[in-house]
């Protein structure tokens, strides 16, 4: 049996694909993002290192005040910005209104993040290293070292807010493009599967319909074949029928009010005689004469629904040198039964 095409269970998977698809492509982009920043990190690194060298041509007689002088000129904003500690203890963070909020506490307090505090442990001295920080929620690529000044440890970070680089008005763009296409991508191939599952649907109820048209007519050719069939076995001009069934037709004909009838014998010289007889009358007759065989020579022939006149003509021409008619019986009506009226007439001609 053919199985159906299940349209809901197709959309489910395309549904299905396409979600994973969405998936699978944002956290591609989150890695390209990841990635992203990774490159930005290293071109940050150099910036680090450019600032290792404005503090390391300081000179002897410089002063911590001098380090905190150079990192607080720099360029700094909410999204980018340093820091310097010394020890555990903050220096500098950002501008100085913001380093005056951390004065006294460690640096600890504002890398309170695992990550951020990851990094700063991480930190080599005069070996330059970025990674990925989380403060507050936001991420950050943060660039630092570690330096020696006057037999001291200091620690100098420079922050990237994320979004400074991955909004960038060209990046942001085709970031947006690709999530747009694949959206438009993705839509187009959850409609066209429905459109399409849909249609099949319809062309296998159309198939079910037409394979349900060609079972009802083949059935009706059935039909019409075993009637033909029937029609044949009990077609006069094509068959001739033994004495053992007259009386079954005679009760039938009686049975359907059928008339007149016009009964006539006649008797073959042989056996051969006979047959040749037979052949002549599927020539001569039509349908609506009934033959019987009742012996190896006598032959009746039944004339159903004839006018006298024209039976009795068709009666004479039968008759020739190898066949002579016995007798003939033309009954109107069947006010009594044709099987007594032809009893009678056999009895009658039998004899002879």
């Amino acid at each position: 049996m053919r199985r159906r095409f299940n349209f809901f269970m197709i959309t489910l998977v395309v549904i299905f694909f396409a979600i994973a698809s969405d998936i699978f492509v944002v956290i591609q982009l989150r890695n390209y993002e990841t990635r992203f920043l990774e490159l930005y990190g290293s071109e940050q690194d150099g910036y680090v290192n450019v600032i290792l060298g404005q503090i390391n041509r300081l000179g002897k007689d410089a002063t911590e005040e001098d380090i905190t002088e150079i990192i607080s000129s720099l360029d700094a904003t909410a999204s980018r910005y340093w820091t310097l500690s010394k020890g555990d203890s903050i220096l500098f963070v950002k501008s100085v209104i913001e380093t005056n909020r951390y004065k006294g506490f460690t640096d600890g307090t504002y890398y309170a993040t695992e990550t951020a505090s990851d990094f700063m442990n991480s930190l080599a001295v005069n070996q330059v290293d970025h990674k990925i920080i989380y403060l507050d929620n936001d991420r950050f690529i943060a660039s630092g070292m570690i330096f020696n000044w006057h037999k001291e440890s200091y620690r100098v970070c420079l922050l990237t807010y994320d979004r400074v680089i991955l909004e960038d008005n060209i990046l942001l763009e085709c970031k947006n493009l690709i999530i747009i296409i694949l959206s438009i991508v993705l839509a187009l191939l959850v409609i066209l599967s429905m459109v399409m599952s849909r249609k099949i649907c319809r062309q296998e109820d159309h198939i079910d319909k037409q394979e349900e048209h060609i079972v009802w007519q083949n059935q009706q050719i059935a039909l019409l074949d075993e009637q033909l069939k029937r029609e044949y076995a009990f077609s006069a001009s094509k068959h001739v029928f033994k004495n053992t069934v007259l009386d079954e037709f005679l009760e039938t004909l009686d049975q359907k009010n059928v008339y007149p009838l016009h009964f006539a014998v006649f008797e073959t010289e042989s056996l051969e005689a006979r047959d040749e007889f037979f052949e002549h009358m599927q020539v001569v007759l039509d349908n609506h004469v009934l033959r019987f065989s009742m012996d190896e020579r006598l032959v009746v022939l039944i004339f159903v629904r004839y006018d006298q006149e024209v039976s009795n003509k068709i009666i004479d021409s039968l008759e020739n040198w190898n066949v002579r008619g016995l007798g003939n019986l033309y009954c109107v009506d069947n006010m009594n039964s044709y099987k007594t009226q032809f009893d009678k007439f056999w009895k009658a001609v039998a004899v002879q």
